[in-house]
């Protein structure tokens, strides 16, 4: 858990620049040269590799443990751990990634306060539906792991997809 927070941290970091454009900070110079448009779609597209490069690895993981006949057990003093650890490092990034895509995107689509307020309220209320449906689904008598990451799966690419078909005709 502490490489996937590291990277939701980093994550923000990296994206939050590679998104912003601030005309007044002379660090954001080369992605003004890419537009609004672009910058987005290199977004979403390098979420989506990341974040299935972290699902298959689960579910080349969960394959794995479900094949031994021995209990699958993860010590950080074995290199065995490497590969888990890859796809929590994928998933933090896109999980920031996302998260700092969406409040951009929220922050380029409603300029006027009370517009801006009741769309980050949405997005939260959103948000915290699918986690608490997430929380209510993660112990294995109720779904699986595989049917788990499958379900998170189909939701992840369904929400890429649709992302794509958002973006505002007036970004250039």
């Amino acid at each position: 858990m502490i490489i996937f927070h590291l990277m939701e941290i980093l994550g923000a970091t990296i994206v939050g620049r590679f998104l912003d454009d601030d005309d007044n900070d002379k660090r954001y110079t080369r992605n003004r040269t890419l537009g609004k448009r672009t910058r987005a779609k290199l977004c979403l597209g390098s979420f989506l590799v990341i974040n299935s490069i972290g699902n298959i690895i689960a579910a080349h993981e969960e394959f794995v443990a479900k094949t031994s006949l021995l209990p699958t057990a993860h010590d950080i003093s074995n290199m065995a751990v490497a590969l888990p650890s890859i796809a929590f490092v994928c998933w933090g990034f896109a999980d920031a990634q996302i998260q700092v895509y969406s409040y951009w995107l929220i922050g380029e689509c409603y300029k006027s306060g009370h517009d801006h307020a009741r769309a980050v309220g949405f997005y939260k209320l959103v948000q915290s539906l699918g986690t608490s449906i997430g929380f209510y689904l993660i112990p294995v008598s109720r779904l699986t792991e595989l049917m788990q990451l499958m379900c998170s799966s189909m939701v992840f690419a369904t929400g890429s997809l649709m992302a794509f078909t958002q973006l505002p005709s007036g970004f250039v």
